[in-house]
């Protein structure tokens, strides 16, 4: 039993001895680590209220620090505590403190002692000696990372500068370590492709799980989110990754919407991710025109989707390999694509992906082949690099911060958003993943701090262009770009030659390199230049004319080695061009400052040339298609850029009325072209986007109170810019609407239909016909006018906003009948008669004798035959005029002795006459029933001359029938009856009947001599 106490207390006293020595410790351990942990999220000095006992445990670490190694603080003054274990008061402890190995300071310390030093920003090493009784006993090392907070600048906030983060779900980047870093950066876009196509159980979207860092990243900064919309899902997107149907649209779009209205702080979306490459993750690669049909399609119905809203749309940013290989196809191949399925008409925002790391001159190249290409469609295109960046898989720490930064520096000229990949490297230290300018562990890396230095200096600056010589040194290795910043000339330059060292006198400016750390000249008292990119400040004005005059000069020369062609068919161009361009060599001779109101005038000269272009154009003397005419004026544009710089510099007066008559002019223009919705106006929509944005620049900077050197230039410059791009929007829209009503009217004629064209005599209605979409402006907007007269009338009308008339005439009314002259009406006439009609629109005339038809007629024939005529004239409109008359002519007026008869004796002749006028030489008597006639008894049919020889002679009155020697309608109806029945005449009454004396049996001829024999009685 006793040996089984002592076993036991012996087990309990190795137990303890455990406990005391490996298992406490273990705690304590445990817990500083979460203390630290904890205190370095929130960015506190830690608390060490266990350590001092841990510290008594482990009898070699003696003084205890509260610096976390890799630490990143914002302060400049770092402060730190000294804790001693096991103090004895009446001892010597004492600290040495180094910075970058530099002493700093050697400091007596105390059981609890604080330590502060300056430090400065970046990686700073402290090395601690500690020393008891003035033996080194221990010593220390750490890493402290500072980062200045960045520094506003002037109009930072218009800078389209940004960076790539990965704050998906928490799989990736944790924005809670990172998220200070971009903040403190200066950047303005923050790109990622956090939203992934989430749809819950119910079929819902849930991005809820962004939600924390979107918060923390837009409500405690002025940073942009730039979202990619992308990884989207089979269930939606089909087997093969692509949309290729109406369905997968809808389904995408509806994506979209539901994106912008749960985050409405988010308005810059790009379209998806490289659809130039094939992954085994990504198969959505758009391999030819057909595939690429479909994203065009939904790119211009997502532009429809974001009309009059503050959203952005670009394009997926594309990758840029040189030729095309197996899994993907090039950037330019893909974006003529593009052009070529109608992309480019609607969404001209454009990505693309320049990644040439350690190559400046294949940037160069990249950039070159897209400018060229995207000008080729058009021009008016906004080029977004949303991708580039330096790997350090390839590159020292240090050669990536000068890579990126000459990257920036180059791709500053021509894009319109640079977004650097990325911020936090996503691999380990052999992975490709080694882009980022934070490391894996979240420390910062120089590039982090180049960029930095880089934003600082560049927000919120206007890129001018470059130089070519450097304080009167010249280099063809020399690359050295011009800023204006705050109204003064900043210069980053480098040599672009490993090999190639340069040296200028450092002379009345200033230098710092990549970090912002001021460089000392050389013992020559020269500033040497390396690969190394360097700033200069301070430095000539006329910088800024000779790097102006450089750019415009190079881009004149590629502009008329582009369209000569086209500025042969325009023979004033040629001497506009040259003239422009000796101007632009002539800046960059001058000493002193242009005078603001002659860069103005120049600038408008040169705009001048677009101007040509339209009118030479709209008259048909340039032959070109509209997208060769928007090339020709984008590279003018471009060109422009030079001259709005030069108005920049110069300038100083602002004028609101000029401000107000841009407006005014874009306003007119925007009427315009929302007036012609059926015309398709590609072109000078795109020139007057760009307008817009010139303008609302100069507005946002005319309303900011505060001053500064650039500020007035830029609003000059930006509203002139505004100004003359909205007038060549404004004539081109005209000349693109002026073709589109011609062919409109020509496809669409406008015609008038008469009511007749025969002639009338009734009024004519003459309205208008088309297909066209027309507005009548006058004849109180009726299309229809009524002619009560021949006459025209002019109809004013509008076809498409274009002011027309048509004339409508009429000339066949005519409410005039014939007249007919050389006879009257009802007239009997005894001699022969020469009626005329006349009529210019004579149609028919119709001649009627004794109730038969003349058939032979013609106007103006002679009438002599005996009878009753009816002559009707019509004319062409349905008058007629019909008049009647009657020709009576006795021809033979002798009597006429034939065997014993006396014939042709006219009725009503009295005795007396009828002797004067037979005048026989033998005398006679006339015997009516044996009764002889008085002298004034009236001559009948019947009577008996007797001559002395006992000659008898019946008389016969031609028409007296009934034998009273008158011819009237008694004789009428005898005539009548004869002609029904033939049997009512005796011998003698039918001599009588033959009123014509022709001899000839009895007939309508005779009857009608009747009549015209009563007719003659009643006269």
């Amino acid at each position: 039993m006793k040996k089984n106490k002592i076993f036991i207390n012996f087990l309990i006293i190795i137990l303890l001895f455990c406990l005391v020595i490996y298992i406490i410790p273990s705690l304590i351990i445990l817990l500083i680590e979460k203390e630290k942990k904890i205190d370095i999220v929130q960015n506190k000095t830690p608390i060490y209220s266990i350590v001092d006992l841990y510290n008594v445990l482990q009898e070699n670490q003696k003084f205890i620090t509260s610096i976390l190694d890799k630490e990143v603080v914002y302060e400049d003054e770092y402060v730190f505590t000294i804790n001693i274990s096991n103090y004895i008061e009446e001892n010597i402890y004492e600290v040495e403190v180094y910075l970058d190995n530099e002493f700093i300071e050697k400091k007596e310390i105390s059981l609890d002692d604080e330590i502060k030093i300056k430090l400065i920003e970046g990686k700073n090493n402290i090395l601690l000696k500690f020393y008891h009784n003035s033996t080194l006993e221990q010593t220390d090392e750490y890493t402290i990372y500072r980062i200045e907070p960045y520094k506003r600048q002037f109009l930072d906030e218009l800078s389209n500068k940004g960076i790539t983060v990965h704050y998906r779900d928490g799989s990736l980047e944790d924005y809670s370590k990172s998220s200070d870093f971009l903040k403190s950066l200066g950047v303005k876009y923050a790109r990622t492709d956090f939203l992934q196509w989430s749809i819950t159980k119910n079929g819902k979207y849930d991005f809820s799980k962004y939600d924390a860092w979107i918060k923390d990243l837009t409500d405690t900064s002025d940073i942009k989110i730039l979202a990619i919309l992308n990884g989207l899902p089979k269930s939606l997107y089909g087997n093969d990754m692509k949309i290729n149907s109406e369905t997968e649209i809808d389904e995408y779009i509806d994506f979209f919407r539901n994106v912008t209205q749960y985050y409405p702080q988010i308005v810059d979306y790009e379209i998806m991710n490289e659809l130039n490459l094939y992954s085994s993750t990504y198969k959505g690669a758009y391999f030819s025109e057909e595939e690429m049909y479909w994203y065009s399609k939904l790119m211009n119905k997502l532009e429809n989707e974001i009309k009059n809203t503050r959203i952005n749309i670009m394009t997926a940013g594309t990758t840029t390999p040189n030729e095309n290989q197996s899994d993907r196809i090039m950037s330019e191949e893909f974006y003529s694509y593009y052009y070529n399925t109608g992309g480019m008409n609607i969404c001209n925002n454009l990505s693309i992906h320049p990644y040439a790391i350690n190559n400046i001159q294949s940037l160069k190249n990249k950039i070159k082949n897209h400018v060229q290409l995207f000008n080729s469609f058009g021009g008016f295109n906004y080029l977004n690099i949303t991708e580039y960046g330096s790997t350090m898989q390839w590159l020292s720490e240090k050669n990536q911060a000068i890579d990126i930064i000459k990257q920036t520096v180059i791709l500053e000229e021509q894009s319109d958003l640079i977004i650097l990949y990325n911020l936090w490297t996503t691999g380990d230290s052999k992975s490709y993943e080694q882009f980022g300018i934070l490391n894996k562990d979240y420390t910062p890396k120089l590039a982090y701090y180049a960029m930095k230095n880089y934003y600082e200096n560049t927000n919120g600056a206007e890129y001018i262009g470059t130089i070519k010589n450097l304080e009167s040194i010249t280099n063809e290795n020399l690359e050295a770009h011009v800023y204006d910043k705050d109204g003064k000339p900043k210069i980053i330059v480098w040599s672009n030659n490993s090999d190639v060292t340069i040296t200028i006198p450092y002379l009345n400016f200033k230098a710092t390199d990549l970090y912002g750390e001021e460089i000392q000249p050389d013992e020559n008292g020269n500033l040497v230049i390396t690969t190394s990119p360097v700033y200069l400040d301070e430095v000539d004005y006329n910088y800024f004319y000779q790097a102006i005059s450089n750019m415009a000069t190079e881009k004149y020369n590629e502009f008329t080695e582009k369209f000569a062609g086209e500025i042969a068919q325009v023979p004033e161009l040629t001497s506009k061009i040259e003239e422009n361009k000796k101007y632009m060599e002539s800046v960059g001779q001058v000493e002193n400052k242009i005078v603001g109101s002659a860069t103005i005038q120049a600038m408008k000269n040169h705009f001048e040339l677009g101007n040509l272009i339209l009118q030479a154009y709209k008259d048909g003397k340039l032959q070109a298609e509209d997208v060769k005419i928007s090339s020709m004026l984008d590279m003018l544009n471009n060109i422009g850029d030079s001259y709005e710089d030069l108005v920049t510099v110069s300038a100083q007066t602002v004028e609101k009325s000029e401000i107000e008559q841009t407006n005014k002019v874009m306003q007119e223009t925007e009427t315009i072209i929302n007036n012609n919705p059926g015309c398709e106006i590609i072109y000078p929509v795109k020139i007057l986007d760009f307008a817009k944005d010139h303008y609302e620049k100069a507005t946002y900077i005319n309303s900011l109170e505060g001053e500064n050197d650039i500020k007035n230039g830029l609003i000059i410059s930006n509203n002139l810019h505004a100004s003359l791009l909205a007038n060549w929007a404004k004539e081109f829209a005209q000349i693109n609407i002026d073709k589109f009503v011609d062919e409109y009217i020509t496809n669409n004629p406008v015609t008038i239909e008469y009511s007749t064209t025969e002639f009338t005599n009734q009024n004519v209605k003459a309205t208008i016909k088309t297909n066209a979409e027309i507005q009548i402006t006058n004849n109180s907007n009726s299309k229809e006018h009524t002619f009560e007269q021949n006459g025209s009338f002019t109809f004013e009308y509008t076809i498409k906003g274009r002011a027309l008339n048509i004339t409508a005439t009429v000339q066949n009314i005519d409410k005039v009948a014939p007249s007919i002259s050389g006879v009257q009406r009802a007239k009997l006439y005894t001699k022969p008669v020469t009626p005329k009609i006349n009529d210019e629109n004579l149609k028919e005339i119709k001649l009627i004798l004794n109730s038969q038809i003349v058939s032979d007629y013609k106007n103006g024939d002679t009438l002599e035959e005996e009878g009753f005529y009816e002559l009707t004239a019509t004319d062409k409109a349905g008058n007629t005029t019909t008049t009647y008359f009657q020709i009576f002519i006795n021809n033979d007026t002798n009597y006429k002795i034939e065997e014993n008869y006396i014939k042709n004796v006219t009725n009503n002749t009295k005795k007396s006459d009828f002797d004067k006028k037979l005048n026989l030489s033998v005398d006679y008597k006339i015997y009516r029933n044996e009764t002889e006639l008085k002298q004034d008894d009236i001559i009948a049919t019947g009577d008996v001359l007797t001559t002395e020889a006992g000659d008898n002679y019946t008389i016969i009155v031609p028409g007296d029938i009934n034998k009273d020697g008158k011819v009237d309608l008694k004789d009428f109806i005898k005539m009548r009856i004869y002609l029904l029945l033939e049997n009512n005449l005796d011998d003698i009454e039918m001599l009588a009947a033959d009123c014509n004396n022709d001899n000839q049996p009895i007939g309508v001829k005779d009857y009608i001599r009747m009549r015209l024999i009563i007719l003659m009685n009643d006269m």
